[in-house]
Order: C-alpha cells, then sequence, then structure tokens
C-alpha cells in the first residue's frame, strides 16, 4: 500500500482589537466545530437563527478556546457594535474554513450539514 502525503494548512484566525486595548482571538477549527454541536439545538438551531445571532454565535464558538472568560452575552455585544463588513468577515472566515466560497450561505448550511451529520 502506497504511503499517502497530505499538507495541512492552519486553522485560520482572525483576532479581533476591542477599544481598551483588549483582542479576542478568533480560531475557525475542529474546536469551533466541536462548539457549535454542544450548543442548545446544535446546527439545526445555528441555521434557524438570524444573521446577528449567528454571527454572535459563531464569534463565540470560534473564541471561547482561545479566550478564558469569553461568553456568549459578550459576543452578542461585540456583534452589536460591528460594522456589517466586520460581521461578514467574520462569517465569510468561517465558511472559507469549511471550504465554502464567502458569501455563499445556502452551501456553507449544506456543507455543515453534511460535516455535523445533521
Amino acid at each position: 500500500m502506497a504511503k499517502k502525503m497530505m499538507a495541512c494548512k492552519a486553522a485560520p484566525e482572525i483576532e479581533i482589537a476591542i477599544d481598551g486595548g483588549e483582542t479576542v482571538l478568533l480560531r475557525f477549527d475542529i474546536q469551533c466545530i466541536s462548539n457549535i454541536q454542544e450548543l442548545d439545538g446544535g446546527l439545526k438551531g445555528l441555521m434557524q437563527m438570524k444573521f446577528a445571532e449567528m454571527a454572535a454565535t459563531l464569534l463565540f464558538c470560534a473564541a471561547k478556546d482561545n479566550n478564558q472568560d469569553f461568553t456568549q452575552e459578550k459576543a452578542k455585544q461585540m456583534i452589536a457594535f460591528m460594522s456589517i463588513d466586520d460581521v461578514k468577515e467574520i462569517i465569510n472566515e468561517f465558511s472559507q474554513s469549511i471550504g465554502v466560497k464567502p458569501g455563499d450561505e445556502a452551501e456553507t448550511k449544506k456543507l455543515l450539514a453534511q460535516i455535523l451529520g445533521a
């Protein structure tokens, strides 16, 4: 049997700077997916959320393992004060991390359903 070689790339990251000098590191990796699965409603719940709530949930799931005191409430507050372009960038980074072209929400949801077995 032939040995298969695989080149791995690092999970995408975004560092968000908040007024006052605080930063929040988002990492779109397998742990982010696991965090989504642990939420009430899991993927199905995520897919039924409104835009701002979905963005806050993704922000929370991508940040909670890298930022000790990060909460869902903090994620909601951050999203509420971000520009729409910044919110879209978070969603697009997540989408790209799972192999979906930016802006293709239907494809993102379809691929997430396959990954999470929903």
